[in-house]
């Protein structure tokens, strides 16, 4: 089954990262569609740039008028796509005017579209994390249960090269199992990656090997084997710390988590999935992408 994926794209050629993850991540010749998204600025000339035709590649499909960034950029994406062997026939372009902000443009074309992630660049990641740094029972919150905040959100520094594989991390909430059912879905056919599950006890008095049976069973419904199944428990002082020194150590390329942890009380609760651990993953993380899941 092919997946979909949104990904969005600026006017700076040299830092499209969303598109270099994509297609550093997954096999050659992988037949995946791709939706590039580019967002036009409110208070920027871009638009009045706009060029007077459409810019229309035989193998492409591209919705809205393209303005000189956008052409750069899509010129660039497709270039990439060639070098890593994927099939542009999958591609489909589309260029708007900034609306309701960036962030809810993405987040409302993402949950319309049917999509199987989002996949934000660098850029794109400084976006949300006015969203994150929020206290806890204000912006955060509503977003999760916001009805556009349904798609998984992939957020891509530079890749980091020979990185490999995806820790997923699990706490026993239902968000994080989410987020392991998203990585089994997304990695069914992709067996060059292995998913190593991680637990960090914090407090809270959840029982490993319970939820690690259980995320197991998730990945074999996705037909991933026991071969590519890892287990991996850490204490730590604080969940996020212990994600990043696991992240460091294993090289990984990607890390999955939820973006709404346990909401068992425990010594150090409020380093839950909610937003604490998510945008300090955000802040800190290099060379490796975040798949959040709501």
């Amino acid at each position: 089954m092919h997946k979909h994926f949104l990904v969005t794209i600026s006017n700076d050629v040299n830092n499209l990262y969303g598109i270099q993850f994509v297609c550093s991540f997954f096999k050659k010749i992988s037949q995946h569609q791709i939706t590039l998204l580019h967002i036009s600025r409110l208070d920027g000339t871009e638009m009045e740039k706009s060029l007077t035709e459409m810019w229309i590649h035989p193998d492409d499909r591209v919705r809205g008028k393209l303005t000189i960034g956008a052409k750069r950029s899509i010129d660039k994406a497709t270039a990439l796509f060639n070098e890593s062997r994927m099939s542009i026939e999958q591609m489909v372009t589309k260029t708007v005017a900034e609306r309701y902000g960036k962030v809810k443009d993405i987040l409302t074309e993402g949950s319309t579209g049917l999509y199987d992630a989002i996949v934000l660049g660098r850029r794109a990641s400084y976006s949300l994390q006015w969203i994150f740094e929020r206290p806890a029972d204000e912006i955060p919150l509503a977003m999760i249960k916001d009805s556009s905040f349904t798609t998984p959100l992939w957020i891509c520094p530079e890749p980091g090269p020979g990185r490999r594989n995806v820790l997923v991390c699990v706490d026993g909430s239902e968000n994080a199992y989410r987020a392991v059912d998203h990585t089994g879905f997304i990695l069914s056919k992709q067996d060059q990656h292995s998913i190593d599950l991680f637990h960090v006890e914090s407090g809270i008095g959840m029982d490993p090997e319970e939820v690690f049976g259980r995320a197991t069973a998730i990945l074999h419904d996705h037909k991933i084997s026991n071969e590519r199944i890892n287990t991996k428990f850490r204490w730590g002082f604080t969940v996020p710390g212990a994600i990043i020194t696991e992240i460091n150590r294993g090289g990984y390329g990607a890390v999955a988590l939820g973006l709404h942890g346990h909401d068992r009380g425990g010594v150090l609760k409020d380093f839950n999935l909610a937003g604490g651990t998510t945008s300090k993953l955000i802040t800190r993380l290099e060379k490796t992408s975040i798949w959040c899941c709501p």
